[in-house]
């Protein structure tokens, strides 16, 4: 597969820039926020990131180190809602792009990656493949200081949205890399401010950040206004907790905030993909669930994984049983106490402030400390 490094970047989203993203799938538009816009959205997010930290009860350096994702960040209004209210930051990007009358937001969120080594790739994916909706859509990528090839930009695969949607990928699994001889994987460096209008077709990922910088960026994901809600094809998406919807129908309410007019589409008459296929052992789609199960298990209490592992005690005891039951050997009880305790920041995170690993790191590490084994275990 050939690489190239991004050269052509557009001063607004005018014809020609339309035109471009139309034949690739993505497009770069060159400081898209005016230097107080970034200031503004960046302050918001270390004062959100401090917040959380605190209201846990963890030091910045624990949370800083697990924590990666925010979620719904327009519903707090300010910033974070001035990106989306105001057509001429980003969500003008995504309806200008796709040529709609009107755009609905899915939902918004920053993901940071920490400087440091506790960040990791995210994976070769489409999109579509996560969304509970029939109809293919854009996302929004703006970073809140200047993204390097080393800091973490994102690829994408040239021009892959034209060949459809397979089933989602999980983070957990192992990558695709075959994308065939003629595939052409670009780096796409931007400058703080800017924004990349990505199809939700196009294959992406971005690399680790080796960088002294934490790399936050904010994407906003842009649906038709007429998508029609489909839990059936992504049965695990968060989202799905929102409707009050009949399946089937426009995806509307509250927290699907659109702007513009709807314009009818069809149902497609080819599906979109087929839905979620789940594997064997541990995935992104249910990490949590699983793990939430095998420790109360272990434990003999009923609760969810942040409650279980809330107390150093009810750690400790887990770690003891680990040992215990010969899953791993005495020496690794620091290594097991540890990550127990990355754990609870991770389920906490998400149940009280709807922010997670999206590397989905610890529960991996857990899994192959101890969990696959214990799995094991608790089946005999």
């Amino acid at each position: 597969m050939k690489t190239r490094e991004n050269k052509m970047t557009f001063e607004s989203m005018n014809e020609e820039a339309t035109e471009f993203f139309n034949r690739h799938g993505w497009v770069v538009i060159n400081q898209r926020l005016d230097e107080k816009a970034v200031n503004d959205v960046r302050t918001s997010w270390v004062e959100l990131r401090e917040r959380c930290a605190q209201e846990m009860g963890v030091s910045m350096d624990a949370y800083r180190k697990e924590i990666s994702q925010w979620r719904d960040l327009w519903t707090q209004g300010g910033a974070f809602m001035n990106l989306l209210d105001n057509h001429e930051q980003v969500r003008g990007v995504a309806q200008e792009g796709m040529d709609w009358s009107g755009v609905r937001l899915l939902h918004d969120h920053i993901i940071a990656k920490p400087a440091g080594k506790t960040n990791k790739k995210i994976p070769w994916h489409q999109d579509s493949m996560f969304w509970p909706v029939d109809l293919p859509g854009c996302s929004t990528w703006t970073p809140m200081e200047d993204v390097g090839v080393t800091g973490g930009c994102l690829e994408v695969i040239d021009a892959s949205h034209l060949e459809g949607c397979e089933q989602p990928v999980d983070f957990m699994a192992e990558e695709r890399w075959e994308f065939g001889d003629d595939a052409e994987r670009v780096l796409l460096p931007v400058k703080a401010g800017s924004t990349v209008l990505l199809h939700s077709l196009t294959w992406h990922r971005s690399s680790p950040n080796t960088t002294n910088s934490d790399r936050p960026v904010h994407i906003g994901l842009w649906i038709h206004p007429s998508a029609r809600w489909r839990p059936d094809l992504v049965d695990w998406h968060p989202v799905n907790a929102h409707c009050s919807i009949e399946p089937g129908y426009r995806l509307e309410g509250g927290m699907f905030p659109m702007w513009g007019d709807i314009e009818e589409t069809q149902v497609p008459d080819v599906q979109i993909h087929d839905g979620t296929v789940r594997s064997g052992g541990i995935s992104m789609f249910d990490a949590s669930s699983i793990l939430s199960r095998q420790i109360s298990t272990i434990l003999k209490k009923e609760g969810t994984l942040s409650s279980l592992l809330s107390s150093p005690e009810q750690r400790y005891e887990v770690m003891e049983k680990t040992v215990e039951h010969g899953v791993c050997i005495k020496s690794q009880d620091e290594e097991i106490l540890a990550v127990l305790e990355r754990l609870y920041i991770c389920h906490a995170a998400y149940v009280l402030h709807k922010a997670r690993n999206v590397f989905n790191a610890t529960y991996a590490d857990w899994w192959n400390l101890a969990g696959e084994a214990w799995a094991k275990t608790l089946e005999e």
